[in-house]
């Protein structure tokens, strides 16, 4: 059976449907979905505060005590990458294990979490919770996947840098067990040079004040990169819904879509149901962003154009060897996608305007040191 999870969007509604597109796919289940709340949050989490759901402490447990009635578990999501050492003090732990308790009384049994310290904390607690591993924690090897599972986790999401590694993605699931997950509809740079420092920044963002410019910063250089040279959408670890078989014939039975910046305004029923029928015909793209509106300059990438994409990364280990400077794999298949005039076009107004908009580059510009 094929597992997924999806942000939740704390509507009731929502629930529902995916409860019926359990009974309608036998062979598949919406079992989880996560989230975390953004109303005194004191903690943080992946995302920038502005971009998620507005929720309480109260509307959480209604939403998990919902959820919980109809056969789909809620995961929370307790991943920031930096707490400023509050976990190392003993009135920051106090203030931990206070949240942790009125997560439990709210029903809460799973966490995801990114940094030891506060695996180790959680498990100070008992047996109140589980915890999974967090994409944050850049699970890239069996050995990664191994000392998070010794260390207490029952789950774990691995870096989606190996997403199409399928011979350590094997490594890992037989050293970890069953429950290792993919995320199938990332839209980070494979080996992002920004990563790491995108994390701590997010981990900043994610509590009670938002910076436009820190949280512009990141997106804005992605999204310069894309654009400037078409071929990196190929080298962003997206998983197809076609593709889903090559994932499970290694041992990963487990998907995640992440976006929950982007579940509110987009289509989550319509995007995890193309992973259960494993068939899309459309823009590629939009079913990435969960069909949400975010991209003004958002370029037509064919699903159907992309069958075959990635058969030779599971038919040849160490087929990439992350080295663009010999291999023009990925630029063959920008000439095929977006090889017309009007898609070098539409690129070349998504820099400029970038270029136009970027809140830092103006901000360092008007305030000159000293020559």
């Amino acid at each position: 059976m094929k597992i997924f999870s999806m942000p939740a969007d704390y509507r009731k509604e929502t629930i529902d449907r995916y409860a019926e597109l359990n009974k309608v796919y036998p062979d598949c289940k919406l079992a989880h979905t996560y989230g975390n709340i953004s109303v005194s949050n004191p903690f943080g989490s992946g995302r920038n505060i502005n971009k998620l759901p507005p929720v309480g402490m109260e509307q959480l447990a209604e939403y998990v005590s919902y959820s919980s009635s109809h056969g789909i578990e809620f995961h929370y999501t307790l991943n920031p990458s930096y707490l400023q050492n509050r976990e190392f003090t003993a009135e920051g732990v106090k203030e931990i294990k206070k949240v942790l308790d009125q997560l439990h009384e709210a029903g809460v049994r799973m966490l995801i979490i990114a940094m030891p310290s506060l695996m180790e904390l959680v498990r100070s607690m008992g047996d109140k919770f589980q915890f999974k591993a967090s994409a944050i924690c850049q699970i890239t090897n069996a050995n990664k996947a191994m000392f998070f599972k010794r260390l207490g986790a029952s789950s774990m999401v691995v870096d989606e840098t190996i997403n199409r590694e399928f011979d350590t993605l094997l490594r890992i699931c037989d050293v970890f067990g069953e429950n290792v997950q993919v995320i199938v509809n990332s839209i980070c740079h494979q080996d992002c040079q920004f990563r790491m420092f995108h994390y701590n920044q997010i981990s900043g963002d994610s509590v009670s004040a938002f910076n436009e410019v820190s949280g512009a910063y990141y997106p804005m250089r992605c999204g310069m990169r894309m654009y400037e040279d078409l071929s990196s959408c190929f080298k962003t670890t997206w998983v197809r819904p076609e593709d889903l078989h090559y994932y499970r014939e290694v041992g990963v039975q487990s998907f995640k879509l992440q976006g929950r910046a982007w579940v509110l305004t987009g289509d989550p029923i319509r995007a995890v149901e193309s992973y259960f029928k494993e068939h899309y015909d459309g823009d590629l793209k939009h079913l990435l962003w969960l069909f949400a509106p975010n991209d003004q300059f958002r370029l037509n990438l064919d699903n159907r154009l992309l069958d075959g994409f990635l058969k030779p990364f599971f038919d040849q280990p160490g087929f990439c060897h992350r080295d663009c400077s010999v291999c023009d794999y990925c630029e063959q298949w920008a000439r095929k996608c977006f090889g017309d005039e009007t898609a070098r076009k539409t690129a070349q107004g998504a820099v400029a305007m970038i270029k136009q908009l970027d809140p830092f580059r103006r901000m360092i510009e008007a305030l000159p040191g000293k020559q």
